[in-house]
């Protein structure tokens, strides 16, 4: 498979490896995802590479964590039968809140492409 120029490598790695950890429907949630918002990967991927140099030590941990959060609440809107934008924005939703840290937190917001910034404010919208 050709690598993906929005994947960095380092973070197509980091993701592959806290896949590896979590249990294996996370993979199929994650499946369901990529094909929901194109480019979920890709953020996964920007904020693995985020945490690990913030804390090498603990970025694969603060990954896999993060990613279980974040597709437990993705699995739970599409459950509630909510619309697209508010699906993805449960997902970022979850991947804030499976980081303690407010600094980590913060970087969730700056791996987000343009187009997902833009999604996140629609499902705002919608919800308020």
């Amino acid at each position: 498979m050709p690598r993906r120029k929005d994947i960095p490598p380092e973070g197509a790695r980091m993701l592959a490896t806290a896949l590896g950890k979590v249990r294996r429907t996370y993979t199929g949630i994650l499946r369901d995802l990529e094909l929901d918002w194109p480019g979920s990967r890709a953020l996964l991927a920007r904020l693995g590479v985020a945490l690990a140099a913030q804390n090498p030590q603990k970025a694969e941990e603060c990954l896999c964590n993060c990613l279980c959060t974040g597709l437990d609440s993705y699995r739970a809107a599409r459950k509630a039968y909510t619309g697209d934008q508010r699906r993805f924005a449960a997902f970022v939703s979850g991947l804030t809140q499976g980081l303690a840290d407010p600094a980590q937190q913060a970087l969730v917001t700056t791996a987000l492409s343009p187009l997902q910034q833009r999604a996140l404010r629609l499902a705002g919208q919608e919800s308020g």
